[in-house]
């Protein structure tokens, strides 16, 4: 069943594809579809990629903002929950 199933993805798969290509040649789409992937390579040259070093650091900041932003919403909800607590308690 399992074998089955990867088939039938793999068809469908490959069907899309096929349809993809052919509307793209039978539509005119085609030339535009290349000018596209050309000016998305140019773009991609110009893009500059950020070091190790500077994605660790990144990656630390949002690791500690993190857990600075946990502790004080965890600090603020036992704040709020005790404030109910008492209040609960004057009013019964």
């Amino acid at each position: 069943m399992r074998d089955q199933a990867g088939w039938i993805i793999t068809l469908v798969v490959v069907a899309a594809l096929a349809g993809l290509v052919f509307w793209l040649i039978r539509g005119g789409h085609w030339t535009r579809f290349v000018t596209f992937l050309s000016e998305v390579r140019t773009e991609m040259r110009k893009v500059s990629f950020p070091t190790r070093d500077e994605v660790v650091g990144t990656t630390i900041v949002v690791i500690v903002t993190s857990m600075i932003f946990a502790v004080y919403l965890w600090i603020a909800d036992l704040l709020i929950q005790q404030g109910y607590v008492g209040l609960i308690k004057v009013l019964s």
